[in-house]
C-alpha cells in the first residue's frame, strides 16, 4: 500500500459490510481501528511517533503524547496491538522523530530549536534519551553507512506541523464514492509497508488502517523464509 495522502483510494471493491470499526470485503480486506478501539495508550492525542523493529523480530510503535513522554506499544500483529507502557524521557522540549541510526537509536530534532539527540533503543521497552551535544545540533541530518550520520548545521524553520484531516474512501464505484473513515486533524502518518498497515496519530489519539490480506500474505512469505 502507498504513502497516505490526503484521501486513501480504495480500488476494487466488490462488496462491503461496514460497522463502526471493520470494512469487510468480498474479496479483500481493510479493517478500520479507531481509537477507542485500541488499549487505552493510544487514545491520547500525540505529537509524533516512530516505528522500530527490535532485534528479536518484535515491532514497536513509540507516540510522544506529551513533552517527554512515550506511549509504547506492540504492533508486531496489527491485529492484536498490545500496550507495553509508558516511558517519561528526560527532554527538555516536545520533539519530532527524525532518521534511525543504526539498528537501536532514532534522531529526535527538539521543536524550540535546541538541537537535537539520540534515542537509544537497545532497550526497547525501556528507551533512553541522551542529552543533546553539540555534533547534534544540525537540524538536517543524512544517514552515512550503518552506523554514522552527517549533520548540517542550519536554522530549524520546520517548526509544528500542520495537522491534516484524512478521508478513507471507497471508489468502486467511480460515480457514487463512499466515505469510510474520517480522521481528524493528524500530526504523522506512518506505513509499514511489509504489513499493510497505515498509522494516523490524530486529535484523538492513534487510528489504524490494515489490510488483513497483506498481512496474510507477509506472514506466509515469513514463514517460508524460516
Amino acid at each position: 500500500m502507498g504513502i497516505f495522502w490526503k484521501t486513501l483510494l480504495v480500488a476494487a471493491l466488490a462488496s462491503a459490510a461496514i460497522s463502526q470499526a471493520e470494512v469487510v470485503l468480498a474479496n479483500n480486506a481493510i479493517v478500520v481501528l479507531q481509537p477507542q478501539e485500541l488499549p487505552q495508550a493510544a487514545q491520547i492525542g500525540g505529537q509524533s511517533m516512530a516505528l522500530h523493529v527490535a532485534g528479536n523480530g518484535l515491532t514497536y510503535l513509540y507516540i510522544e503524547q506529551q513533552t517527554g513522554q512515550l506511549a509504547i506499544l506492540d504492533v508486531t500483529d496489527p491485529a492484536h496491538i498490545r500496550p507495553v507502557g509508558l516511558v517519561k524521557l528526560d527532554a527538555q522540549a516536545t520533539f519530532d522523530f527524525g532518521e534511525t541510526v543504526n539498528d537501536s537509536a532514532i534522531l529526535v530534532r527538539f521543536r524550540d530549536g535546541s538541537g537535537a539527540a539520540l534515542l537509544d533503543l537497545h532497550k526497547a521497552k525501556a528507551p533512553v534519551l541522551s542529552p543533546a551535544t553539540a555534533f547534534l545540533e544540525g537540524s538536517k541530518a543524512e544517514k552515512l553507512g550503518r552506523f554514522g550520520l552527517v549533520m548540517a548545521n542550519e536554522p530549524k524553520i520546520d517548526g509544528v506541523p500542520v495537522a491534516r484531516d484524512f478521508s478513507i474512501v471507497d471508489t468502486s464505484n467511480p460515480s457514487a464514492p463512499r466515505l469510510l473513515s474520517t480522521v481528524k486533524h493528524v500530526k504523522k502518518e506512518l506505513v509499514n509497508g511489509p504489513m499493510g498497515t497505515t498509522y494516523l496519530l490524530g486529535e484523538n489519539g492513534l487510528t489504524v488502517v490494515r489490510r488483513p490480506a497483506v498481512e496474510e500474505t507477509e506472514r506466509l512469505q515469513s514463514s517460508y523464509a524460516n
